[in-house]
């Protein structure tokens, strides 16, 4: 994946702790910091996809139509409890 330099400013605690993170993992402070970076997004990320869906479904009609369409693939579905 291609990379672009970034300058940024770091309270001296925060910097130490990314250098001392860094320094277990045998890692660079650049890839400790960028693993951080992506795994925030991908949470922020997966927070908003989650409120979405939770706004979706607190509409009572599509939260019915959904239910009913879930219960019309179990009972034609042949991974039903019984077949267990």
């Amino acid at each position: 994946m291609p990379m672009k330099k970034v300058a940024i400013s770091l309270p001296e605690p925060v910097l130490k702790t990314v250098d001392q993170l860094a320094a277990r993992r045998g890692e660079s402070r650049s890839r400790v910091i960028a693993t951080i970076l992506s795994r925030v997004t991908q949470i922020k990320r997966d927070r908003d996809i989650t409120a979405q869906i939770n706004a979706l479904f607190a509409d009572e009609t599509i939260a019915t139509e959904q239910k009913h369409t879930a219960d019309e693939f179990l009972r034609m579905s042949p991974w039903t409890k019984d077949k267990w």
